[in-house]
């Protein structure tokens, strides 16, 4: 086995860390608290009752996004992959006092970009043809507002006005918002200043609350469409000397305040008109409040999502609903802490370590590069990180430039050029964590942006890792745009700043004879992000080159991943390639 713990009760823990139930706050709707949980194996909607404790499931078999309730209504917006993992979303609502769901009339399956609910009716943005937007009645009838040959995201719908952001002036460095008045049917692209970044538009009364740079750092505004009024919103608090966030998470409104989650170093807190709401150290990843109470979805690296009730009179805090770890999991997973490692350009690369307790120092260490690639890994629960130190592996966590969190300079980093310095990024990881004797033998393994960055490393950096996982990866930019849906055609687009050229240089498929260490490839079937006919093509490649990999391809599954049994599948093979390749 190459070590001296059975395998058979490593992929025990492997099960016992996935089925780990995840619990997360949505909103309120008809005085119930609306929350996501996997209890039952799947990312489910529940509504309590938190007069008696009753509890709802709403939903069954998953969901794939859902609207922010309006606590006046009783219904809940959200969609479902109807195609068998190819992300083909119909949309539905859920009355939840009934648990009665329907699914709305006059929309035909298509891939949904973010979705607003007013309390009657439903906007949102779809890849068509273009990008469209569209409002959905509860009671029946579609229509389609509007079109655009751009990245666009629905964040927000009500009293008349659908506002997102994208990017809508052309500029890959830039997000505009958007504001539709639905009575009007005008479409307006705003930003207060060019060259800013303007993201999650919230709207209320004819106001729009989103965060902007436009004022230096990120901060939040207040735009008034009618009279095209805009002032910066103040959000003092008593700790601000320590805490200046970088990047807010997400903001509201609640009986007129308004609250943030503000995100610095990789972790976050909820503000309410300026005072922090204490909840548990960690990663606050969402909110809702009624009347006193605030309630908050939180966790960390070693503890799952779970949703927090806080007191805002008092202080306090309780743990309202989540569930502890098995001691067989709790047990093995060790000290967490964040490092900054120096890339090759001076470029400080915040970097998460999980360290494993079940393995030696040095030992056998796993650089996990995350997905988006405009995503990060923050002090925050996720499965594949706490399933490989639980299974034996100190984890090294890169957030590459490129990565949100730290900034929006950091962040834009990589456009122009995606498997360039953010790569280097990687590298530097995996150098930082074998000079702290840290790792003895290192491994690359990630999905999606993450698995097209291990498939890049282990041919453009052939030495620089001993194995690599590769999930849901792109081995090859020029197909996958000609395979990729007007969504995706222009997220590629923006990534690469409309370099084309660079995108031959920077796929996999194009250096395949230079792959020296042993692959696993990772590859749901009906995955329409990262299609699998480049990478069954990769894998021919590599047979007719002798080189030694392993390719399993997940039959009925797509790129997102809402159900347990889908995570257990994709880790399953990672965690065998790795016992053999990586624990000797």
């Amino acid at each position: 086995m190459g070590t001296s713990y059975p395998l058979v009760e490593k992929l025990k823990i492997l099960e016992a860390v996935v089925m780990a139930p995840l619990y997360g706050v949505v909103g309120f709707a008809g005085g119930l608290l609306v929350y996501s949980s996997t209890v039952e194996g799947a990312r489910d909607l529940w509504a309590l009752d938190l007069r008696t404790g009753e509890k709802r499931r709403l939903t069954e078999g998953g969901v794939h996004s859902v609207a922010e309730p309006r606590p006046e209504s009783h219904y809940v917006i959200y969609t479902k992959d109807v195609s068998g993992g190819r992300e083909l979303q119909s949309v539905y609502a859920v009355d939840v006092r009934s648990g009665e769901s329907f699914a709305l009339e006059g929309f035909e399956p298509k891939r949904v970009l973010g979705m607003g609910f007013d309390g009657k009716r439903v906007a949102l943005a779809a890849a068509g043809d273009g990008i469209e937007l569209w409002l959905l009645e509860l009671g029946g009838g579609a229509e389609k507002l509007y079109r655009a040959d751009a990245v666009m995201f629905v964040t927000d719908f009500a009293d008349g006005l659908v506002v997102g952001q994208g990017v809508l002036k052309g500029n890959p460095a830039t997000y505009e918002l958007f504001i539709f008045n639905v009575d009007e049917r005008r479409f307006e692209v705003y930003t207060p200043k060019e060259g800013s970044v303007n993201k999650q538009p919230k709207t209320k009364g004819g106001l729009v609350l989103f965060a902007t740079t436009a004022f230096g750092g990120e901060k939040l505004a207040l735009y008034k469409p009618a009279s095209r009024e805009l002032k910066p919103v103040e959000l003092p608090h008593p700790d601000m000397a320590e805490y200046k966030p970088v990047e807010y998470l997400d903001f509201g409104w609640t009986d007129g305040e308004v609250w943030a989650i503000g995100k610095r170093e990789g972790r976050s807190k909820l503000f309410l008109a300026g005072r922090e709401v204490k909840l548990p150290e960690g990663s606050v990843l969402g909110a809702a409040f009624s009347g006193s109470k605030a309630y908050a979805t939180v966790s960390s690296l070693t503890r799952p999502t779970s949703i927090y009730e806080a007191d805002l009179a008092s202080g306090g805090y309780r743990l309202l609903l989540g569930a502890e770890l098995p001691p067989e999991v709790s047990s093995r997973l060790g000290r967490s802490y964040m490092v900054k490692v120096k890339s090759f350009d001076g470029v400080e690369v915040p970097t998460f370590v999980l360290e494993s307790a079940a393995a030696p120092k040095p030992g056998p260490t796993v650089v996990y590069v995350h997905g988006g690639p405009w995503s990060e890994v923050a002090d925050a629960w996720s499965v594949f990180v706490a399933a490989l130190a639980a299974l034996g592996y100190h984890v090294v966590a890169p957030n590459f430039r490129g990565s949100t969190g730290y900034g929006e300079d950091f962040r834009r980093m990589d456009i122009g050029d995606p498997g360039g310095g953010d790569l280097e990024d990687v590298v530097k990881a995996a150098e930082w964590a074998r000079g702290e004797k840290l790792a003895s033998r290192v491994a690359i393994m990630g999905y999606s942006y993450g698995g097209f960055m291990t498939f890049l490393a282990t041919v453009k950096k052939p030495d620089a890792f001993d194995a690599g996982v590769a999930g849901a990866g792109i081995v090859d930019w020029e197909e996958m745009y000609q395979l990729s849906d007007a969504f995706f055609r222009r997220f590629i687009d923006v990534l690469f700043a409309g370099k084309r050229e660079l995108q031959r240089d920077r796929s996999a498929t194009n250096f395949a004879g230079a792959l020296k260490v042993p692959l696993c490839i990772i590859h749901p079937q009906n995955d329409t992000r990262t299609p699998l006919k480049p990478v069954l093509k990769y894998a021919m490649k590599l047979l007719e080159l002798g080189k030694t990999f392993e390719l399993h391809v997940l039959p009925d599954a797509g790129h997102a991943v809402t159900k347990m049994d889908d995570a257990l599948k994709l880790l399953l093979p990672a965690a065998i390639f790795l016992e053999k390749y990586l624990a000797r």
